[in-house]
């Protein structure tokens, strides 16, 4: 999808789709993901804000950019068994300006609503956000970082962020003892 027309490579077959207040374009074609990684860098205007999620053994490339807050375009190729829902890549397109949240969650396909507020990244690996730690050790679902890791599975891959969610869990217990209001 992309707020201005552009012209695909002569051996790909596609279809135009309706999209309100831009062009959609779903495609096929025999090229290679970084063959598509290399057009959208063609495609896509220079002074925008990129998000990419790249992932050549599996064949997929996604690239978004935005603009002011909204996406100006985005491209995303990979297999057919492992696209994401076009409904939810287009509404957020027609949204207009997007909530971090949608930022964060447009490159997976996937829709914020229902979804509880994650806060900042943690774990990179498995994308664990803050508020999903603390909440996890207030329910006392976990009390420290190996009971972070069976729970969320934060720092169980690389190991990284250990030493944050062993930050957080002093600080998130020091917050909730006695006589201290937060």
């Amino acid at each position: 999808m992309t707020r201005a027309a552009i012209a695909l490579p002569p051996e790909t077959w596609f279809a135009r789709v309706a999209v309100a207040g831009g062009h959609g374009i779903l495609f096929a074609t025999n090229e290679m993901p970084t063959r598509w990684h290399e057009l959208a860098e063609k495609l896509i205007a220079d002074d925008t804000e990129r998000a990419e999620y790249i992932d050549l053994p599996r064949g997929i490339v996604r690239i978004a950019a935005f603009r002011d807050g909204r996406i100006e375009a985005c491209i995303f190729c990979g297999p057919a068994h492992n696209s994401p829902p076009w409904e939810v890549v287009r509404a957020l397109f027609d949204a207009g300006i997007l909530a971090e949240r949608d930022r964060r969650l447009l490159l997976s396909g996937r829709s914020a609503d229902g979804m509880a507020e994650t806060g900042p990244i943690v774990c990179a690996c498995f994308g664990v956000g803050l508020e999903a730690i603390r909440r996890a050790i207030t329910l006392g679902t976990a009390v420290n970082v190996a009971e972070i890791g069976r729970a969320l599975r934060a720092g169980t891959n690389c190991g990284s962020c250990i030493p944050e969610l062993q930050g957080i869990v002093e600080r998130t217990a020091a917050a909730g003892a006695p006589g201290n209001s937060g």
